[in-house]
């Protein structure tokens, strides 16, 4: 329907005036897709978005409508690039608009209005795209603010009705929906390395044919290849043509087009002192002459121009020397000159205009094509961590630009791995070129490799150069070390790439639960806690809150992923799950390296065993996380995955404990386990996680920078401090460690994030959660794994006593050993059958050797001196003699009286840490 005169009166009076206004018409190309034409409000032919001459006025094209059927106005885009026009497709549904599009709209302050569908939006602003944004669309969102046209309908969009200027949020609706690469920090700039070079040129702008005389140059084509047939030409000979004078004219000038190298003046004057020239070259043709559309054809049709080695002199001396001539290299005795944007051409191999890689001879004369996409290494990249060398390898694929990769050097030499390395790039390398591929980089390395720039990399987030050092991917670029993780890991990279929202927004929605939840802050501490493992030299270890379902603990485990990037869910999401094999998490972790690894959703059920089976996998699982290293394996493209290493702490959630009476000790050290609901409102929980969807990265990247202000003295000694003051606060308390991490975490955030300004109140917070975590913690008021099994094997005789009384056999009941006891004396001794207790152990997964190792060093065991070390033989009720661990009854419960130990004191203060103080949150 067309659009009507009354909605388009509320078009804003600024955009009414600018004389750049079209009518159009909805029309339907082949394959059935509707598609909107502008039309010349002036002839009611087709207008050009880079033509004024086809534009009118507002009212012109507003009174054309109704003459040529048009379906309404619209509102082009001029190279004074004065206007930008953000069109959002199938954003409104129902009435209502989505919510990830709600920002633009509340915070453009400008021109808003309803696409001629109902279903879009168009956005207008006064001033251009941001500098340097190239692309114009991404899925359902363009963006333009040259050549273009948008239809304008006047349906103003809840009241924004006033065109406006906001290149803030311009920049971030491009960077969010069109470019997401846009305005990241900058890798080091490879550019700038070329003005290290000795050379003047670079490789890769080809030495130009001007550089000859014309008389030079004519005798170079005839004595090339096919000389004979261009001198005839230039002599006048038509009969290779059949008398045909024009197409001898065209086929001169297409040599004259590759041999002038697109030189179209130089191809005009060779031409006018050739045989072919007559009066016709210069007949008028229309607003040019035959001459001018002939070498114009030329040209059009070359794709490959010459590129001369140099003089007849240069090419001798370069023979005399057996060196092979170089197709657009330096002439001899230069230093190389390096473009690391450009594949250059060196000795022997040709890059063209179009980008295209040759084969060459000596003499220039191309021989084959080898590859339209040839790949280049633009500087040496050494890894911060093992100093291994790889090569940046950039590849430009036509019409999408040009990519890159870190790949190992050995991957650039072999024929069986070049084309699993280039082809993921989008270079054409395949079983039949891959050798002259690899010829072609050898001879790059051998022009380039004292030319080339180096810089420091590393494949993985966090500390990048030591602790307090660069940290990836927010530092990328900065102190010369780049962040060139593999394509597999690059995808699991992105949620940290960019941050989201503000930090005083995450404050804002974070604090209260925070403050209000000592099992969220637990959580939360521990996210800011995992790049502090590396700094004080603590133990890696995993914080596992578990409780019944809907208590919030997913929102919690979220919100503890929002302080580094995105915490969304997926394949390539932050996120891990306990369903993910051991290895996907170990990767995780080896990627992360000092961000916190995200674990959720510990469950029972589905699991063979039940909750046992799920421990112990868990207990597998943490063994390998606490190692702290992994196993190489390979990458998607077959290359070498290198073995991985990480400093880092694992959160996880569950609905069952991980921690139980038969976890073996260094198991339970390395986990702190809180029984807890975060949170009682469930719509808080529910508010958490829209709150983080769109808050994050923003608080680590703030927490980092201001980490680096204190001294990695101070950082250790204050986390001494805590340690001394919970050691003595829990004495044994087997997670005092892994809680001081915690404390020390809480007190930096508080004071560097949450912009708490007094440290003595930052640090009394601290220790408020350090005690509620202590009292909490899983193990908190228990003995370690083998006094357990000592416990539970005093525990297990009492229960079946039965089994050793003398009457056993006349209550018919198993016999399992005998209680051993002196006449008058209220001490026993159980002697109870070494393959029955063998089996009761290991019904409740403790460990035999560990516990009876245990009993024997507390003196809990009698042996006789021809016994085994825990066991002796025994002759019960005058039957054959059985081996039998023989258990001092009045020592065992004495042992298990000792255990027990009760927390005393209370911990002295710190002092701040210098530098700037809070206030960044608030």
């Amino acid at each position: 329907m067309p659009t009507s005169s009354r909605s388009l009166s509320r078009v804003p009076e600024e955009l009414r005036a600018e004389p750049r206004w079209v009518c159009w018409k909805r029309a339907r190309r082949d394959g059935g897709k509707v598609t909107k034409l502008p039309v010349d409000p002036r002839t009611g032919r087709m207008a050009k978005s880079t033509d004024p001459a086809t534009w009118a006025d507002f009212r012109t094209a507003l009174d054309a409508v109704s003459r040529w059927h048009a379906d309404g106005v619209g509102f082009v885009f001029g190279p004074d690039r004065a206007y930008t026009g953000l069109d959002l497709d199938h954003v409104i549904s129902g009435g209502r608009l989505a919510d990830a599009y709600r920002w633009v709209v509340s915070q453009a302050h400008t021109y808003v209005e309803v696409s001629p569908s109902g279903e879009g939006l168009h956005l207008i602003f006064r001033g251009s795209k941001p500098e340097g944004a190239t692309r114009c669309r991404r899925g359902p969102v363009e963006m333009y603010d040259h050549e273009r046209f948008f239809t304008v309908t006047g349906d103003v969009y809840e009241g924004h009705d006033a065109i406006g200027a906001n290149p803030v949020v311009v920049e971030r609706a491009y960077r969010s929906w069109i470019d997401p690469d846009y305005g990241r920090s900058p890798q080091p700039s490879l550019a700038d390395a070329d003005s290290t070079s000795k050379g003047t040129g670079k490789v890769g702008s080809r030495v130009s044919s001007g550089d000859l005389s014309d008389d030079e140059l004519v005798s170079r084509m005839r004595s090339s290849r096919n000389g004979a047939a261009i001198g005839a030409l230039l002599d006048g000979d038509l009969s290779a043509y059949g008398g045909d004078h024009s197409a001898a004219d065209m086929a001169l000038c297409s040599s004259l087009a590759f041999w002038c190298a697109g030189d179209a003046s130089r191809m005009d004057r060779i031409f006018r002192a050739s045989g072919l020239m007559r009066d016709k070259w210069d007949s008028r043709r229309g607003g040019t002459t035959y001459g001018a559309q002939t070498i114009g054809r030329a040209l059009e049709g070359c794709t490959e121009f010459y590129m001369p080695r140099g003089g007849r002199s240069e090419r001798k001396a370069s023979r005399a020397s057996a060196t092979p001539g170089a197709i657009g290299a330096p002439a001899c005795g230069e230093e190389p000159g390096f473009d690391p944007d450009h594949a250059p051409s060196v000795a022997g191999w040709l890059v063209s205009r179009d980008g295209r890689l040759w084969a060459a001879d000596q003499d220039g004369e191309l021989r084959r094509s080898v590859t339209a996409t040839p790949p280049w290494v633009a500087c040496d990249l050494v890894d911060v961590d093992t100093r291994a060398v790889s090569a940046l390898v950039r590849v430009r694929v036509p019409g999408q630009g040009m990519r890159e990769r870190a790949l190992p050097r050995e991957a650039l030499l072999n024929q069986s791995k070049v084309i699993g390395a280039l082809a993921p790039m989008g270079a054409n390398v395949s079983s039949a070129n891959c050798r002259d591929v690899i010829r072609y980089l050898s001879a790059c390395e051998d022009a380039f490799c004292g030319v080339r720039p180096s810089f420091e990399s590393t494949t993985h987030l966090g500390w990048a150069d030591g602790p307090l050092g660069a940290f990836m991917p927010y530092d990328a670029g900065e102190g010369g070390i780049r962040f060139d993780p593999s394509p597999d890991e690059a995808l699991k990279a992105r949620p940290f790439m960019e941050p989201a929202g503000t930090l005083e927004g995450w404050v804002t929605g974070v604090a209260p639960a925070r403050d209000s939840s000592p099992a969220f802050r637990c959580v939360l501490d521990a996210s800011f806690a995992s790049p502090l493992l590396s700094v004080v030299g603590a133990q890696a270890f995993i914080v596992y809150l578990w409780g019944r379902s809907r208590s919030g603990k997913t929102p919690t485990l979220k919100a503890a992923g929002s302080v580094w990037g995105d915490p969304t869910e997926g394949a390539d999401g932050y996120f891990r799950t306990f369903s993910d094999t051991p290895k996907s998490i170990v990767r995780a972790a080896a990627l992360l390296h000092d961000i916190p690894l995200i674990v959720d959703e510990l469950q029972s059920k589905g699991s063979a065993g039940g909750q046992q089976g799920k421990r112990q996998y868990v207990e597998d699982l943490l063994y390998s996380l606490s190692i702290g290293h992994e196993r190489g394996a390979l990458n998607s493209d077959r290359s070498m995955m290198r073995s991985g290493s990480w400093r880092c702490l694992t959160i996880a959630t569950g609905e069952i404990p991980i921690v139980g009476g038969s976890t073996q000790q260094g198991a339970a050290n390395r986990t702190l386990e809180l029984n807890a609901e975060p949170f009682s409102d469930v719509r808080a929980a529910q508010a958490m996680h829209h709150l983080v969807s769109g808050q994050h990265g923003t608080a680590g990247r703030t927490y980092v920078r201001l980490l680096r202000q204190i001294t990695e003295e101070w950082l250790r000694g204050e986390y001494d401090r805590l340690r001394d003051a919970l050691a003595q606060a829990a004495p044994g308390h087997p997670q005092s460690d892994n809680v001081a991490l915690l404390a020390l975490a809480d007190e930096l955030s508080s004071y560097y994030v949450f912009g708490v300004a007094d440290w003595d109140t930052c640090s009394e917070a601290a220790m408020a959660m350090a005690s509620w975590a202590l009292g909490n913690a899983a193990g908190a008021s228990e003995i370690d794994t083998d006094l357990k099994a000592i416990q539970f094997v005093a525990e297990w005789l009492e229960g079946h006593r039965l089994h050793f009384e003398s009457t056993a056999e006349m209550d018919r009941i198993d016999r399992w050993g005998e209680i051993e006891q002196r006449p008058g004396d209220s001490d026993f001794t159980w002697c109870v059958f070494s393959s029955v207790l063998d089996r009761a152990l290991a019904q409740e997964n403790y460990d035999r050797q560990k516990t009876l190792r245990r009993m024997a060093d507390e003196g809990l065991l009698v042996t006789t001196s021809g016994g085994r070390r825990f066991t002796r033989q025994r002759r019960i009720k005058g039957g054959n003699r059985i081996w039998c661990v023989c258990i001092d009854n009045d020592a065992m419960a004495a042992l298990l009286d000792r255990a027990m130990a009760a927390p005393v004191s209370s911990p002295s203060r710190g002092v701040a840490p210098s530098g700037d103080a809070g206030g960044d949150g608030r």
